[in-house]
């Protein structure tokens, strides 16, 4: 038995969960057909018949022709990138305005006033049977991004996003730079990781979030031949970066919380709603998603998924999966 305690408004709550975190078999088989797991894809996934299938059907005359950039000391070499920002590059600037011609833009924001656009990356995580029973116990849906390796570890949790009518998006293979990869890395990267959500949950999405909201025009226009709209976000709880495993300290992460409660009570967001930025990453973001959750509710009229912010009633290829549009899901028709 695995045990996750919480402390929520001074009360200590103790989530009772069996196995959680250990390897188990499953009738998913990622040992052909994928990229190794947790590995960046090679040329050795490239040259396989079924991506060359796939990559002979983008228009790469579409896409336009940006070198990759580098990846120093862990960062993106930004030191020789024009002011003038050419390839709208979110990393550089947050660019979500494209500026090569036939791309749409990026949604960074919920057009619904008085909305909070809930979302987490990063999964799915062996730990969250805890949060998503909690979610699911506030009639809750939030929108998933789900890295391609984490559904191959673990696919009954990615399954569970599904059942709880949650809304899953692409967070790529194995979560890198985008912008550093080539044309067949980006390529590999998405294609790979709907793969193995199709292939685990039996849906296709229509949407995906780049790793460090790091996209350019090229990766945009790639991602918008598979049929992904690219999603990013307009605040950031940088929840990522909290102690033990980052550098910020609990308090910093819930003074980032606090000034968005803040945002939602005075009236920042009375014309057009947020998008904001948590993730499943470990218990501990976890946890503080679960701790701030009634202060967001109370703060913002309404909070939902992305789809419903953005009235997207079949978020996914299948005709088959129906979501609720705003007002349903809302109550406000």
């Amino acid at each position: 038995m695995f045990s996750t305690l919480l402390f929520i408004f001074g009360a200590l709550i103790t989530f009772v969960i069996s196995q959680e975190c250990v390897p188990y078999s499953s009738p998913y088989d990622f040992s052909s057909g994928y990229p190794t797991i947790w590995e960046t894809p090679t040329s050795d996934d490239f040259n396989t018949d079924e991506f060359q299938q796939v990559y002979n059907s983008i228009d790469w005359s579409q896409v336009p022709d940006i070198e990759p950039h580098q990846v120093v000391n862990g960062g993106l070499d930004r030191s020789n990138y024009p002011d003038s920002d050419p390839d709208c590059w979110w990393t550089y600037e947050q660019c979500s305005a494209p500026k090569a011609p036939g791309l749409q833009p990026d949604i960074t924001i919920c057009p619904e006033p008085e909305t909070w656009g809930l979302t987490y990356d990063d999964g799915p995580n062996c730990t969250h049977n805890a949060f998503y029973d909690f979610l699911s116990e506030n009639n809750q849906k939030a929108t998933m991004f789900f890295i391609g390796s984490n559904v191959a570890d673990w696919p009954n949790e990615a399954q569970r996003a599904l059942t709880d009518g949650h809304q899953i998006c692409v967070h790529t293979w194995s979560h890198p730079y985008m912008t550093s990869l080539s044309n067949e890395g980006v390529l590999a990267e998405l294609y790979y990781a709907r793969k193995a959500i199709k292939y685990v949950c039996g849906v296709t999405p229509l949407c995906w979030r780049p790793p460090y909201g790091d996209v350019d025009d090229r990766v945009r226009a790639i991602a918008q031949q598979l049929n992904l709209a690219t999603i990013i976000w307009n605040l950031d709880t940088n929840d990522w970066d909290m102690e033990p495993v980052g550098s910020e300290t609990p308090d910093q992460i819930d003074a980032n919380f606090q000034s968005f409660v803040n945002m939602g009570q005075n009236g920042t967001f009375a014309n057009s709603g947020c998008i904001v930025l948590e993730h499943e990453i470990n218990n501990g973001t976890m946890s503080k998603a679960i701790e701030w959750y009634p202060k967001i509710k109370s703060a913002y009229q309404y909070v939902v998924p992305i789809a419903t912010c953005m009235n997207i009633t079949q978020p996914y290829a299948e005709t088959n999966y129906t979501y609720p549009s705003f007002s349903e899901y809302t109550g406000t028709d």
